[in-house]
């Protein structure tokens, strides 16, 4: 292969896990704060989300430094929001469990 059949392929790659991240963490996160239907369902997909937001984080970060123009804009607030979600889920669903 040439390098460039490569790096498109490196390309497309990452953009597939970067939009799988996307959606799993944000689909734990709406999991974890914004249900109640089971007792312990919200603090399982909280602890659950924030492991998931470790591979978000991490599949964003890598990404970062290929993208360019809106593509790098997009990804740089793709690296920000796990880290804010998980912030959301730990003071709005893992401390009040903790200390109730």
């Amino acid at each position: 292969m040439t390098s460039s059949v490569k790096e498109i392929r490196i390309e497309h790659n990452s953009k597939k896990w970067r939009v799988i991240s996307g959606i799993t963490g944000f689909s734990f996160f709406l999991v974890a704060n914004c249900t109640n239907f089971f007792a312990g369902l919200n603090v399982l997909a909280g602890c659950l989300q924030i492991l998931v937001n470790v591979f978000v984080f991490v599949a964003w970060v890598k990404a970062y430094p290929r993208c360019h123009g809106f593509e790098r804009l997009v990804t740089f607030i793709g690296v920000i929001f796990p880290p804010v979600m998980a912030s959301i889920t730990i003071w709005r669903v893992l401390l009040p469990t903790i200390f109730n």
